[in-house]
């Protein structure tokens, strides 16, 4: 079943999973709140323009990691850089639930991805 609202996707991850999503989602709809959230293909996403290709952010949960996706993906090889490990799907940077160490590199690759965009920091 494929989720038809955020707070439907976040509810149906495991509670380490909810933390992680709620603190990036919070983060980005604190510092711009500009960008809305929509449902794409039953996932979260904050998408700047008419189209996903014109940029956008989205974090994504499986059972043991947190994704932060980009459509920017030299911003998206730098985060990965800097998480380490496995890194090996495109336009996106998992990062472990046991690694809050590397959560400033998720912030980074949003404001980042922001700033490209010019989407402007409140």
């Amino acid at each position: 079943m494929s989720a038809q609202s955020p707070e439907e996707y976040i509810g149906a991850q495991s509670e380490l999973a909810q933390e992680w999503l709620r603190e990036f989602h919070d983060y980005v709809e604190q510092h711009y709140p500009s960008v809305p959230l929509i449902m794409f293909r039953g996932v979260p996403m904050f998408r700047f323009e008419d189209s996903y290709l014109k940029g956008y952010v989205m974090f994504t949960a499986a059972s043991r990691t947190m994704s932060a996706h980009a459509i920017d993906f030299d911003l998206v090889d730098v985060a990965k850089a800097k998480v380490g490990g496995s890194q090996p799907a495109k336009g996106c940077v998992k990062v472990k639930y046991t690694d809050a160490a590397s959560k400033p590199a998720v912030y980074t690759l949003i404001d980042a991805v922001m700033a490209r965009h010019d989407i402007p920091k409140a």
